[in-house]
């Protein structure tokens, strides 16, 4: 029994992973490991890390995020042209995760968004960034 467990386990595993080696090669996975690259970037490199971005890698998130705002929104059974209200109305809560995961990403490319600017700002941690300017006396020991 115990031999027939771990066989089953490595090959529940080996599957997965090729799930995963196929799943990785979406352009909506790219975006998003572009996206995490640069925020992570911004810790060292600051804005900086953001100037050389693949532009045709941009455009195709643009174009990924209209895709999945033009697929919900004909699910709505909404004119895409017409339409009046943010797509996140028409979408469901999983789309609206992966959705705002990519505008993340889009936003990072762009050298914006809260997460790549608190990153290029602080270094990562705020705390560690404001003890260190304490430190140096660039901030008054009594601001806090």
């Amino acid at each position: 029994m115990k031999k027939l467990t771990l066989k089953a386990l490595f090959a529940a595993a080996f599957a997965l992973a090729a799930v995963n080696a196929q799943a990785g090669d979406s352009q909506y996975d790219k975006c998003i490991t572009e996206g995490e690259k640069l925020i992570e970037a911004a810790k060292t490199q600051g804005r900086k890390a953001a100037e050389n971005v693949d532009e045709k890698l941009l455009a195709s998130c643009k174009a990924e995020l209209t895709k999945m705002e033009v697929a919900a929104m004909k699910r709505a059974g909404v004119d895409p042209a017409k339409n009046t209200h943010n797509p996140y109305k028409y979408m469901t809560g999983e789309e609206r995760v992966k959705w705002s995961k990519l505008w993340e990403a889009v936003d990072a490319m762009q050298g914006r968004g809260v997460r790549f600017l608190q990153n290029a700002w602080y270094g990562g941690d705020p705390g560690a960034r404001l003890d260190t300017m304490e430190k140096q006396g660039k901030i008054p020991a009594e601001w806090r």
